[in-house]
C-alpha cells in the first residue's frame, strides 16, 4: 500500500512538472517570437526592388494634396542648397577647417494619440537611394558589424515601411534625411574626403527618431568604410546639457514665457474656441486638457504631411480651412514669442552645456586640425534654445521644421601668420540655408569681423570669450550655478 501511494505522489510530481513545463513554454516563445521580430532589421520585403514589391506598396488610396499647407512638412524635393559651402574656394585667403552640424530629426509620427492613426499612410514608395540605404544596413547587420553603434547598438536601423507610429521616425522622415546629408556632401566634399574614424564625431539624443536620423544623414554624407569606424555618442537630453542640466531658473523662466503664451491665446476668443473644436476632435484624449496650439498643428501634420483626410468626429469634421487658420495663427504668435523678453534668457540656461561642448569642438578644429565634422542629430528645441541663446530670434528660427539643419563653418585666414592661437580663425552660421551670422548677439559690429563683399565671417576668439567669459553677464551673475539661482 505504501508503495502504491509513492508511486501516485511520484506521477503527481510529474503531472505537476508536465504542466509548469508547458505553461512556462507557452509564455517563452511567444515573448521570444516578439523579440525576435524586433530586432534591428526588417526582413527581405522591407528593401525587395522587384516588381511585386513595387506593388506591394503601390497606394491603394491616392493622397490629398495640401497645396501650401505642406510647407511646414518640408518635403525631401523642398531641401536644397542655400548658403553653405567652402567660401575659401571664393577667395583664396581663406580655408575651410571643419564644420559643426545641429539637425532636426526627419519627419515622424504624432506625440500624441491622433483619431483614424491605423488609416494614416506614412510610407514612401523606395526609391533607389532608399533601397540602397536599407540593403547597406541590411548586409552590416548580418555580418554583425555594429559596434559602431555604441549605445544605440540594439536600435532598429531604420523605420518600418507601412507604420506610423507616435514618435517614430517615417520612411519619408530618412528621405528627408538622405536629401540632407546628400545636399551638404555636395558642398563640403572636398572637406569630407576623410579616412581617419577621429576625424568625424557624431552625437545623438537617446530617441530612436533622432538615432536613425542621424544614421541616414552620416550614410549619405560619408563613404562606408569611414561610417563603419566612427563611434556613436549618446546625449541623454534633447538639449544636450551635458553636466550642466539641473537649474531652478529654468522653471521660472518656463512659466512666464507659457503665461504670455496663453494670454495671447485668449486674447483671440474666436480662434480659442476653433481650436478647442478641433483639439476634441483629432485627440483621444480628455476636452478638459489645456489646448496647447503647437501640439494640436504636431498633430495636424501627421494627416496633412502623409495626405491623409482630415478626421470627423460625430459628424463634426475639421476643414482645409480650420487647418490653415490654425497655422495662420501659429505664424503670428511666432512672430510675438520670439520678441518675448525672457527667451534668450530661457536659452541661455537650457543650452549653456551644449555650448561649452561646441567651444571644446571649435577649440579642436583651431589647434588639432580636427575633427573635421561633429553632428548633433537632435530636435526642434534643441536648436530653438540653441539660437535664442545666441539671439538669433525670428520666426522661423524659434519653429524649425523637420529635417532643419544649423551649420557653423571654420574658417582660417591664410594671410595671417600670427602668434596667438585662433586670431585667424573665423566662422559663419547658417541656419537651413540662411546666413544668419550678423544676427549672432557676440558677432554684431566687431571690428575684427572679416567682411568681403557678401561675406561676413565672426572671429573664433568671440566665440570662446562669449561663452567662457561672457555667458551669464545678462543674469549679473558669473556662472552656471549663480545664474540658475537667480530669479528673474
Amino acid at each position: 500500500m505504501a508503495n502504491v501511494q509513492a508511486v501516485t505522489v511520484r506521477n503527481m510530481a510529474r503531472h505537476r512538472y508536465l504542466v509548469y513545463l508547458i505553461i512556462w513554454l507557452c509564455i517563452l516563445f511567444p515573448v521570444l517570437y516578439f523579440k525576435i521580430s524586433d530586432r534591428p532589421v526588417p526582413d527581405n520585403k522591407t528593401v525587395n526592388t522587384s516588381e511585386n514589391s513595387a506593388l506591394k506598396y503601390k497606394r491603394p488610396v491616392s493622397r490629398i494634396d495640401y497645396n501650401e499647407l505642406t510647407r511646414v512638412c518640408n518635403p525631401p524635393d523642398m531641401i536644397e542648397r542655400g548658403d553653405e559651402g567652402d567660401i575659401g574656394l571664393l577667395n583664396n585667403s581663406l580655408t575651410i577647417q571643419g564644420v559643426i552640424i545641429l539637425t532636426r530629426h526627419g519627419d515622424r509620427g504624432p506625440m500624441n494619440h491622433v483619431r483614424n492613426i491605423a488609416d494614416i499612410d506614412c510610407s514612401m514608395e523606395p526609391d533607389q537611394e532608399f533601397n540602397g540605404y536599407t540593403k547597406f544596413f541590411q548586409n552590416i547587420f548580418f555580418n554583425m558589424s555594429l559596434q559602431f553603434l555604441g549605445p544605440f547598438h540594439g536600435y532598429p536601423l531604420y523605420p518600418p515601411q507601412n507604420n506610423c507610429s507616435i514618435s517614430q521616425l517615417t520612411p519619408i522622415g530618412v528621405s528627408q534625411m538622405l536629401k540632407l546629408g546628400r545636399t551638404l556632401r555636395s558642398v563640403y566634399h572636398p572637406l569630407l574626403s576623410v579616412s581617419n574614424y577621429d576625424d568625424i564625431i557624431i552625437y545623438s539624443t537617446k530617441y530612436r527618431r533622432t538615432f536613425q536620423s542621424a544614421l541616414a544623414f552620416m550614410y549619405a554624407i560619408l563613404s562606408p568604410d569611414v561610417l563603419s569606424k566612427v563611434t556613436f555618442k549618446e546625449s541623454d537630453s534633447y538639449s544636450y546639457c551635458f553636466d550642466h542640466c539641473a537649474c531652478f531658473n529654468v522653471n521660472n523662466l518656463q512659466m512666464k514665457i507659457k503665461q504670455s503664451s496663453a494670454k495671447r491665446l485668449k486674447s483671440r476668443r474666436v480662434v480659442e474656441k476653433m481650436l478647442k473644436r478641433i483639439h476634441n476632435i483629432v485627440h483621444l484624449m480628455s476636452s478638459s486638457v489645456r489646448v496647447d496650439p503647437y501640439l494640436l498643428r504636431d498633430s495636424i501634420m501627421t494627416y496633412v504631411c502623409h495626405g491623409a483626410p482630415l478626421p470627423c468626429y460625430q459628424d463634426d469634421c475639421i476643414t482645409h480651412d480650420n487647418v490653415k487658420q490654425l497655422f495662420n495663427y501659429i505664424d503670428w504668435d511666432l512672430e510675438r514669442y520670439a520678441k518675448h523678453g525672457l527667451l534668450r534668457k530661457y536659452g541661455l540656461l537650457k543650452s549653456y552645456g551644449f555650448a561649452l561642448n561646441i567651444a571644446m569642438n571649435l577649440l579642436k578644429m583651431v589647434s588639432e586640425s580636427k575633427p573635421r565634422l561633429v553632428l548633433y542629430s537632435g530636435h526642434d528645441l534643441t536648436a530653438q534654445y540653441l539660437l535664442a541663446a545666441f539671439g538669433v530670434l525670428n520666426a522661423q528660427t524659434m519653429s524649425p521644421h523637420y529635417a532643419s539643419r544649423l551649420v557653423f563653418e571654420v574658417y582660417r585666414n591664410n594671410t595671417v601668420d600670427t602668434t596667438y592661437p585662433g586670431r585667424d580663425f573665423y566662422f559663419r552660421v547658417i541656419f537651413n540655408g540662411k546666413d544668419v551670422t550678423q544676427s549672432v548677439a557676440f558677432c554684431k559690429n566687431h571690428a575684427g569681423s572679416w567682411t568681403d563683399s557678401s561675406i561676413y565671417l565672426c572671429p573664433i576668439e568671440y566665440a570662446i570669450r562669449f561663452i567662457h567669459d561672457d555667458y551669464f553677464t545678462t543674469f549679473n551673475a558669473s556662472n552656471y550655478k549663480e545664474a540658475c539661482g537667480t530669479r528673474s
